[in-house]
């Protein structure tokens, strides 16, 4: 049984099965293919201490073999018919999905019931062993690492602030009986949204998803964790490598604040691109560093801005001082009309030449329902961005950039390099 249309992007139909799973569709009938995905309102973010990286450990076990297919039969059902079938979680959300040609559609998203209804979650041993292989691997790229570090020292004490993959020594301590309960917590129709974009018969999918879905017993998920206190500081990690590694964060808003589309502007003006500050300061005139940008991630309960820069240890005093010295720039004064075009403009291009792909559309669907409730229309992002004025970014990097609300962190050749480098 079906509920009626929830509120949806032009092209888009929303609805939302009488279990409570909520169902996105975008029909491109212009295209050969669709992509189509599960997503589950449950992450990192989520976990208690004893819990950490369970959602990704059970995201993995879901590939195990279910009660009719094993591991490689899921796999063979949609690679064999030129298709892709993958899975990933966040701080807020786990995925699993397919891309296929349009006339596979059917099978892949019977595949996705099979795996997140009849996982048997088998080879739990075999499957620790890949996760604490991953564990080790992002230790061993510094930008993975420095990023992981960075999320710990400004959301500190909180499960926001740990690896979507968990510690060797959480996930070392996982029972499959923790990994089920878990599982019977958090993967519940009302925590549910299946989304769909590309070409396929709208009526056909949704009577497939209602056979397939539907018959999930209605539950809603438990109540999630609070907001985190933020941290600040220096923190500085030495390793014996060949750069020295530098990534500062400042608090930002959370995934439906107004004022997120005013950080995408300060975010993409500061360090989004070839034309940001920061690259043409550090990179194209003083030639310090290969990698320099910008980031701004946001999320259910919170949010950050931060900056990423990898240089040469005797170059790194120097760094970050143009770094806090183009922050200031953006407190001190008022970008300038010309700036602010090129910068909406990069934004909007960029969103609309992703929308091109569709998986993009199909996620984009999703996490607009799992954040907002409703799909937002394109026309409303780009008019958004588009009232974004000078004074709205000088208001917010003077709010942001505030050395009380940074944390700092340092990896590589670099240990007395840093003595108090928050020059704001």
């Amino acid at each position: 049984m079906r509920q009626p249309n929830l509120h949806a992007d032009d092209g888009a139909v929303a609805r939302k099965l009488a279990n409570g799973v909520t169902v996105t569709m975008e029909r491109l009938s212009h295209l050969r293919s669709a992509a189509a995905g599960v997503w589950v309102k449950t992450g990192s973010a989520n976990e208690t201490d004893m819990q950490s990286g369970i959602s990704h450990f059970l995201e993995h076990l879901f590939f195990k073999g279910t009660a009719r297919r094993s591991a490689r039969e899921l796999v063979e059902a949609i690679e064999s018919k030129g298709g892709q079938l993958n899975a990933f979680t966040s701080r807020d959300y786990t995925c699993v999905y397919v891309k296929t040609l349009d006339t596979h559609i059917g099978t892949g998203i019977e595949i996705l019931a099979d795996i997140i209804k009849n996982s048997q979650l088998c080879d739990l041993e075999k499957e620790r062993n890949v996760v604490l292989e991953e564990i080790a691997s992002i230790e061993d790229v510094p930008e993975d690492h420095i990023h992981e570090r960075l999320a710990r020292r400004l959301w500190p004490n909180h499960p926001l602030g740990r690896s979507v993959s968990g510690t060797i020594d959480s996930v070392k301590t996982l029972k499959l009986e923790d990994i089920r309960a878990y599982y019977t917590t958090w993967y519940r129709p009302q925590n549910m949204y299946f989304s769909i974009a590309g070409n396929f018969d709208e009526e056909v999918v949704l009577n497939q998803v209602c056979v397939e879905f539907g018959d999930l017993a209605p539950g809603a998920a438990m109540e999630r964790n609070g907001a985190p206190s933020f941290g600040n500081g220096v923190e500085v990690v030495g390793r014996d490598i060949a750069q020295a590694h530098i990534c500062m964060g400042f608090p930002g808003p959370i995934a439906n604040d107004p004022r997120r589309y005013v950080y995408d502007v300060l975010s993409n003006a500061l360090g989004g691109g070839s034309t940001s500050r920061l690259f043409e300061r550090i990179r194209e005139d003083e030639g310090l560093a290969y990698a320099i940008y910008s980031f701004h991630a946001a999320h259910l309960t919170s949010g950050m801005l931060g900056v990423y820069a990898a240089v040469a240890p005797q170059n790194l005093e120097k760094t970050l001082d143009l770094i806090f010295h183009e922050l200031q720039n953006f407190r001190d004064k008022s970008m300038s009309d010309a700036e602010l075009e090129m910068n909406r403009e990069q934004l909007k291009g960029n969103m609309l030449m992703a929308l091109e792909n569709t998986f993009v559309r199909m996620s984009r669907m999703a996490k607009s329902m799992m954040y907002f409730g409703r799909v937002i229309p394109v026309e409303e992002v780009i008019k958004s961005v588009d009232a974004v004025s000078t004074e709205d970014v000088q208001r917010l990097a003077h709010d942001t950039f505030v050395r009380e609300r940074c944390a700092l962190v340092a990896l590589g050749p670099c240990d007395g390099r840093i003595a108090e480098p928050l020059a704001l």
